[in-house]
């Protein structure tokens, strides 16, 4: 299992072992597993449109990351799986701390304040530190808004005692 913590810097923990910053094999690598992890499946347009890169250099960016996540392992065996054009991290090997606080925010949604106090609790807790931290890019900044955002959305009233 492949656990992918995106709030604070960017870590995996997998096989008892830690990969951060430069353990990725650089920025891009690094941004393309942080996209993977947000997003789901990508197509290779959408990840060089946000990346700002040709294709070629994310599929080599893509390659990299392989590498770094799944040493010695072939590409039809790496946690990134790519299919026609598209690549997505493996829902079976995986957890991102990011669907976790996603699943938090839904189940507050609609409840009581007093109710929803524990799940905003436990995502406030896992957002306590910036997305993405120590990262720099634009699409990065708006995706900080945007959980900031959903957090102050699910519960405007109380969340600014909770963070």
């Amino acid at each position: 299992m492949y656990d992918i913590q995106l709030f604070g810097r960017i870590e995996v923990r997998t096989r008892g072992i830690s990969l951060s910053g430069d353990d990725f094999g650089g920025t891009r690598p690094r941004h393309l597993l942080a996209l993977l992890a947000l997003h789901g499946e990508q197509s290779l347009v959408e990840l060089e449109d946000t990346l700002g890169v040709p294709a070629a250099t994310v599929k080599a960016d893509l390659k990299i990351l392989r590498e770094h996540l799944d040493p010695g392992t072939r590409g039809r065996d790496s946690v990134i799986v790519g299919h026609r054009g598209s690549y997505h991290l493996d829902p079976d090997r995986v957890r991102v701390d990011v669907a976790t606080f996603d699943q938090l925010i839904a189940a507050a949604q609609g409840r009581t304040a007093a109710r929803a106090a524990r799940p905003l609790t436990a995502a406030a807790f896992l957002a306590s530190r910036p997305l993405l931290d120590g990262e720099d890019a634009p699409w990065i900044a708006e995706l900080r808004a945007q959980y900031r955002a959903k957090l102050l959305m699910a519960h405007p009233s109380g969340v600014n005692q909770l963070i």
